[in-house]
């Protein structure tokens, strides 16, 4: 068991609760409205007019002055805290002291101009992590995280009951009549944000890379691709589950077991939608870690690890049967991805070509036939490719020390673990997207680890749920 630390006295008055509730909601802003990669933010558009900025994505830009305020809250509220261990807060430092050394040799400056930024306010996102933490009713950071989490799963909801029929009808309708009947502004609009190309003849027509994602089902909620829709419930699924429990303490068991089945069915149904398949397996392994801490006998422990990893396995492969028929061609394209990232690695194993740079990379060095992409898909190999091994290893060691760090301490809180197994789900889907570049998977991922540690490691919460 670990040592027990020093506790201070908690704080009183308003300063006790604002904070952490505060904290929450500015990552459910970031949930709802910064889920573009920001590799791709120049496409995106600016909101026009109060409806769309109500309910279109927004801008890293406008993400980044939000957080300035935000960060200047928390820094107001920080308050003296022991127990974090020092190498935990030195190696995000660490990293993000490289990558602007390795900016220096980039082969792509605009590039790297885009993304430095994003992995600024990463790391600022893990300090104003501590700083939450650091207060007393930390946890109710989670009361703007669960509101966040239900918005992403109702408008992916909404998309798998109709809304993306809709937009399916609107694409294929419009481009029968060379998009005429629609308002100038809107095709602007959605040139801008490539949904439309024009032809040499000077023709509106759909993208062509449009034309798979519109054939499939696949919803994404608020975020702009649905594998992002997948790291989002992997990370904040276990969380949110553990406070709807505490929430409802004064409820019957009956009636919280009913709350915490509709949240579970609502994250989890999203995931399925999603059609992630790393995300389906990602989830069974997470599942499997928290079935192996449950206070069981250990023999029912592993026969049940057991019975949901072979119903987790046929099911995935009944449902992806014909995706592994045709070729699994996503999966070959990442390791087109990959095999360029770690050439890229070996060539240049100091610096790098550059953070953000990969595209620029890949560009001149995949096969004629591969499948174009931004990024790695594969967030520990980029920044190896990016940023060279001390980007790799302070990135990677960050995240995998960090884990293993807040293990032994957190597996006797349920309230604490559930957010450890969100972090280990992200932590492993990392390996094949690139959920660091999407600030509401970034922000939100470094938010936690800096919120954890305190939390863990200090004890300010003086509101602990009820379990």
């Amino acid at each position: 068991m670990p040592p027990t630390p020093t506790k201070p006295a908690p704080a009183s008055g308003p300063r006790a609760g604002w904070w952490p509730v505060l904290a929450g909601l500015f990552l459910a802003f970031v949930l709802l409205k910064l889920g573009n990669p920001v590799i791709l933010d120049h496409i995106a558009g600016v909101p026009e007019g109060w409806e769309e900025i109500i309910f279109e994505t927004w801008p890293a830009a406008w993400g980044y002055c939000v957080l300035a305020v935000v960060t200047v809250v928390g820094a107001l509220q920080w308050r003296r805290g022991v127990g974090v261990p020092v190498w935990a807060l030195v190696f995000p430092g660490v990293w993000l002291a490289w990558q602007f050394v390795a900016a220096t040799t980039t082969v792509d400056a605009s590039l790297t101009k885009v993304v430095l930024p994003q992995f600024v306010a990463t790391v600022v996102c893990f300090a104003v992590g501590l700083s939450a933490g650091r207060s007393a009713g930390a946890r109710r950071v989670w009361l703007g995280l669960l509101v966040g989490l239900l918005l992403v799963l109702g408008s992916g909801f909404r998309q798998q009951y109709g809304g993306l029929a809709a937009s399916r009808e609107f694409f294929y309708e419009n481009e029968k009549t060379a998009w005429k009947d629609v308002p100038p502004e809107e095709l602007a609009r959605l040139e801008a944000s490539r949904l439309l190309v024009r032809r040499p003849d000077g023709i509106l027509t759909i993208n062509p890379n449009l034309l798979p994602k519109l054939a499939k089902d696949r919803i994404m909620g608020t975020l702009v691709q649905p594998n992002a829709l997948a790291g989002v419930v992997l990370l904040l699924l276990p969380g949110a589950l553990l406070t709807v429990w505490s929430a409802s303490g004064g409820l019957q068991n009956v009636t919280r077991g009913v709350l915490v089945g509709l949240v579970a069915y609502m994250g989890l149904a999203c995931l399925y939608w999603s059609g992630s398949k790393a995300g389906w397996l990602i989830a069974l392994t997470v599942c499997g870690v928290a079935l192996l801490n449950l206070p069981l006998p250990k023999a029912l422990k592993t026969g049940l690890v057991l019975v949901v990893t072979a119903g987790g396995l046929a099911g995935f492969a009944w449902k992806y049967q014909a995706y592994f028929a045709d070729g699994a061609r996503s999966a070959n394209a990442r390791f087109d991805y990959w095999a360029v990232a770690g050439r890229t690695a070996l060539d240049r194993p100091l610096l790098g070509s550059g953070p953000g740079s990969f595209y620029a990379v890949y560009r001149q060095a995949k096969r004629p036939d591969a499948e174009m992409t931004r990024l790695v898909h594969n967030d520990y190999l980029q920044q190896a490719s990016d940023s060279g091994a001390i980007g790799l290893l302070a990135f990677g060691g960050f995240i995998w020390a960090s884990l293993a760090g807040l293990y032994p301490i957190t597996r006797g809180d349920w309230t604490l673990f559930s957010v450890w197994l969100g972090l280990l789900g992200w932590a492993l889907q990392s390996f094949v997207e690139f959920g660091l570049y999407i600030p509401a998977l970034g922000w939100t991922a470094f938010f936690l680890f800096g919120w954890l540690w305190a939390v863990a490691r200090n004890g300010f919460d003086t509101t602990r749920p009820q379990t």
